[in-house]
Formats: structure tokens, sequence, C-alpha cells
């Protein structure tokens, strides 16, 4: 079989020579080619030199895109018009580019976009928005989609085949980067309809952008980009009136152009996997990213879609080239079997991705043809601790366990007016938000609950600040402090643990996102926490978080200190490879064990 044919028959799960091997590769053949980054923005020729270097260098398959330059395929408006922060610009040299995530249009405004759709409300809008002129933008996209299609021209030229035509946001996605998360999360719940109706309005321009991207350059594979939507954020309810009507609506729309649906699942799908057994057999490909449950996928969806991924971010970042094929087997022996399989990287191959274990990846998937019946351990799940807390009752502490705004706010005034203690006031918020925290351990409630319960509680509290401070006699579990470490803008996971931590009473020292590790020390030596809690959304961040452990330890602040880390690519590997005492991907767990951690005879 050619590659062609191969990937034809994996999508339409018929027999297959060998299952197609890709590693999503959009930054990591810059740095294994010797460019930093940001060489790779200002020098498009190099960039696109590395990647044909790099596909042949290492063998695997086709290229996921030509060019590193542009983070994302182009096309008008294809998605949320974000903002990205560039190496050797905005970010270091050699940093990872990021997305300057913030609101691009205020809630009010979802009015407008009901009435106007998508594109014409940018058009009318991106310029006060931006700061830059439609006219420019437009002529921009030409000059990129033009650009697109010459380099594709350019790297098959070289025998490297192109297979993606297009990145398009899914509906809940680009909503939620315009809006972000935290924003379009109280959308959802304090603005539904009005939600619905901007998505509505808007999904034909979205499809028919993308459609004409692929059109243009000849690739006929749309990548969806989905995360906002799962069961990780939200709830089935939501999911099913806010994602998957668009998304149906997107696979049909593509699959009618002759365009193949890669839905690219960021983040635990793995409630939402029955759904997609609506779709079209054979048409379409479920693409995971290591935290779906990819086995669980295959139960699920075996015989039905082809399954793409899922070598994990920190396997390939920390592991052995005995590890990735270890997993690379099993992948085969399990996913594979009976066919509709493509080993490829959980989401992007990693830009710190050891040469040995690329090269581990993609020659197992080229040599080895699977046994049937193989058996694997299950990758690790978040550790657990049970920590029982006395919470005292109150209708304050009910009415925000059960999410009523409103209510909550109402009877902390009463309160108040009542002369109640703001303390004991504070107390049964703190109730409230135990839980919701409980809640959310147990699988009832979801991300989306966790955020809407930290903006109420934020709220109150800052209501309540006045007069607590006058009170000052306020008690702490003792101080925390918490970042981002350096090279890593992201900061929602980390936003959510503060809150959590606030509320479990602890001092909570925020350093914000992309913090040196001489700040964290300083702040430690400053507040005198015993506890460093630490996030990351992006593997070069596990250098950075090494960095803060060593530099604690340089300055003699390491013994007797609690260090923990989380976010999504981090996993027990990480923790130790970082030099942490814990690691979860759970928020209200992270609390846990802090508290745990400074609870008087603890066992250490």
């Amino acid at each position: 079989m050619n590659v062609l044919e191969r990937m034809q028959a994996a999508i339409a799960i018929e027999p297959v020579d060998r299952h197609p091997v890709f590693p999503i590769m959009f930054t990591a053949p810059v740095r294994l080619y010797g460019m930093t980054q940001g060489e790779a923005w200002r020098d498009h020729a190099r960039a696109r030199e590395a990647m044909v270097w790099c596909y042949r260098e290492y063998g695997y398959d086709v290229l996921s895109k030509p060019n590193y330059y542009y983070p994302m395929l182009p096309g008008t408006f294809c998605g949320a018009p974000v903002r990205n922060l560039i190496p050797g610009r905005q970010l270091p040299e050699d940093a990872l580019y990021q997305i300057d995530e913030r609101v691009l249009f205020p809630r009010e405004d979802y009015g407008k976009i009901a009435a106007l759709g998508w594109n014409v409300y940018w058009e009318e809008n991106y310029e006060a928005m931006s700061g830059k002129s439609w006219e420019k933008l437009v002529a921009m996209q030409e000059f990129s989609n033009r650009f697109y299609g010459e380099d594709m021209k350019l790297c098959e030229e070289e025998g490297a085949p192109v297979f993606l035509g297009v990145a398009v946001d899914s509906v809940v996605m680009a909503f939620s980067l315009c809006r972000t998360l935290v924003e379009f999360t109280r959308d959802l719940y304090e603005a539904p309809d009005q939600v619905e109706a901007a998505m509505r309005a808007s999904v034909d321009d979205l499809i028919a952008n993308a459609i004409q991207v692929c059109r243009n350059n000849g690739k006929m594979t749309a990548f969806i980009v989905l995360e906002r939507g799962s069961g990780f954020y939200y709830p089935l309810e939501l999911f099913e009136r806010f994602e998957w009507p668009f998304l149906q609506a997107y696979v049909d729309a593509f699959i009618a152009e002759g365009i193949l649906p890669w839905m690219h699942f960021d983040t635990d799908w793995g409630m939402n996997l029955p759904h997609l057994k609506r779709l079209p057999r054979g048409k379409c490909v479920c693409d995971l990213d290591g935290m779906t449950d990819i086995f669980q996928a295959k139960e699920i969806l075996g015989g039905h879609m082809c399954i793409s991924g899922d070598v994990p971010a920190a396997l390939l970042t920390l592991g052995s080239p005995q590890d990735v094929t270890a997993y690379c087997r099993r992948l085969i022996d399990e996913v594979g079997e009976g066919g509709g399989f493509m080993l490829t990287s959980g989401c992007e191959c990693p830009v710190n991705v050891r040469p040995e274990n690329l090269r581990a990846m993609v020659e197992t998937g080229r040599t080895y043809r699977g046994k049937k019946g193989a058996s694997g351990a299950p990758l690790p799940a978040a550790e657990r601790l049970e920590v029982k807390v006395a919470k005292p009752q109150g209708k304050i502490a009910e009415a925000l366990s059960g999410l009523e705004f409103d209510a909550v706010k109402e009877l902390a005034k009463q309160a108040v007016e009542e002369g109640m203690d703001p303390m004991r006031i504070l107390d049964e918020c703190r109730a409230g938000m135990e839980i919701v925290g409980e809640l959310y351990s147990g699988g009832e409630y979801f991300l989306a609950e966790l955020i809407i319960a930290g903006e109420i509680f934020k709220e109150v509290v800052a209501d309540l600040e006045a007069m607590l401070v006058e009170g000052s006699d306020r008690s702490t579990l003792g101080p925390v402090v918490i970042g981002t470490p350096r090279g890593d803008i992201h900061d929602i996971g980390k936003n959510i643990v503060v809150t959590l931590l606030r509320a479990a009473g602890f001092e909570v020292h925020d350093l914000g996102v992309d913090v040196a590790p001489e700040d964290f020390v300083g702040e430690v030596s400053a507040s005198g926490a015993r506890v460093v809690a630490m996030s990351a959304l992006i593997t070069t961040t596990f250098d950075s978080m090494r960095e803060v452990v060593e530099s604690l330890a340089e300055s003699g602040l390491r013994q007797g200190r609690f260090v923990i880390i989380g976010g999504g690519p981090t996993t027990p590997e990480v923790r130790d490879y970082v030099g942490a005492d814990a690691w979860t991907l759970n928020p209200k767990q992270g609390a846990d064990l802090c508290r745990e951690f400074l609870r008087p005879g603890a066992s250490r």
C-alpha cells in the first residue's frame, strides 16, 4: 500500500498492510533541526526546510502541514480571531508561541452576532477589537492562503505529502476563545438562549469558511479543534445543547463536500464518545490527545470510526525509547486490532521530544504488526486522598453548593444586615465550596460548576473584604505560593486551584504566569510558605518546574516543604522528573493534599 491508500483504508476501517504512523508535527521539527522558534517565525523558507528534513530523517508517513510559521491553517475566521504571542517578539527567542486569551466581545454582543452571523459581525467589529483594519486582515488572509498552497506544493515536490487542508474551531471553541473560558461558562449558565442563538447564526459561516479554504488548496481534510465542550468541562446536557448539534452540522457538511472530518479531541471526552456512533461509519477520524482513555474509545467506537492517537507528550519527553516502544505496541495490539487505527502523538508532538523517542515511535509503527490478545496496564490515574473536613451547615453553604448565585448574594447581604460575624459568613461560603469540590471529585459536578462556584465565592468574599480586614483576627491554614512557571502563560487551571485554596482557608500568594524560579524562591522566603504549587499546560514547562525545585534546594528552602504540580500534560513521571512531592489533575484533590500536608501530626 502507498501512504494515501493506507490512510484511506484506515479511515474506512478496511484492512491495511500496517497502521499509518505520524506524529502531529508543528514546532518540534524546528528544534530538532537546530533552529530557535523565533528563527522559524522570521525565516519562512528555513522553517519549511525543517519540516521536510524532519519528515525524511524520521520516516513517518505524512506531514500534518507544510510549515510551522502559521500555528493554525489559514482561513478567514475559521475560528476565534485570537492574538498569538510570538517568540522573539512578545516571548523569549526559543519559547513556544502561545495564545493571548482575552475577552474579544461583550456578552451583549451575542444579540448582534445572532442578527448578523459570524462573518458580518467580525467584518463590522474586527477593527475596533484589534486596532487593525478589515482590509489589512483580508489582504493577510489572501496572502496566507496562497502561501499555504505554494508551501504544500513545494513539500510534495520534495516527496513529503501533506494531509491537512484547514483547521476550524468547533462553535463552542470559537465562542469560548472569544469570551475566555470563565466568562463563556458564566454565559452558558446566565444567558444560554442568547449564546445558542448566536451559535446558530454562526455555524454556517464557520463551515463555509473552512470549505472554501479546502477548495483553495485542494487538501480535503478539516482539522476540527474540539476541547472545551467535553465532559472534562461540562455536563452532558450542556454538551448536547451547545456542542453536539453543531458538530453534527460540521460533519454532515464536510462529508457532503468530500472533506474528511478530522475531529481533534483535547481533554477527556470519555463520557461523550457514545454520541460519535451517530456519525456515519468509516467517514471520520476520532483523534485523541492522551487524556481520553483510548482503550475505552476502542470499545465504544471499534468497527465504526477510525481512532487516531495517542502517544503522550510526557512519554515522548521524559520516557525511554523502550517505554515508547512498549506503549506503541500496546496501542497497535489493542486499538489497532481489526483496523481503523492511526498511530499518532497525543495532540501535537512536544517541542522538546527526545529524538530517540520519536524514532522509537515511528519505527514501532512501521515495523510492528501487532499481537492479538496483548495486555497492558492502564495509564495512571490521578492520586487520590480522602480528607474528611467538618462542614458547618447553613443556608449560604447550601445555596452556594447549589450554584444559586443570586440567592448566595442575597443571603450574605441579609446576614450582614442582621449582624452576623463576617467570618461565620465566610465559613459558610467555604463549606459550600467544599461541597462543590466533593461533588466534582465524585463526578456529579464538572469543571463548569467549579468555575461558577468560584466566581460566586470570589464576589461574596469581595463584598465582605472590608469587614474581614476590620476584624483582622483572621486565621488561615497557612500560606501557599502558587504560579505557572517560566515559559508558560496559561492560567485557567491555576486560577481554579487558587480559588479552591482560598476557599479552604489558605493564605494564597498567586505569582501569576511565566514566573521565574527566583521569584518562587523569593516569595517562599518572604511568606514562610510550606506549600508550593505549580501548573503546566505545555511540556517545556517541565524543565521550568524542575528549576524551581532545584532553586528551592539551593536556597535551603526545600526541606520541610510540600511541592505539588498539576496541569494537562503532567503525569507521575513528570512529578518524579521535577522532584515534586505530589501530582494531581483534580483541583479539589490538590487543595486536600495541601491541607493534609499541613495537618498537625501528619506523616510526611
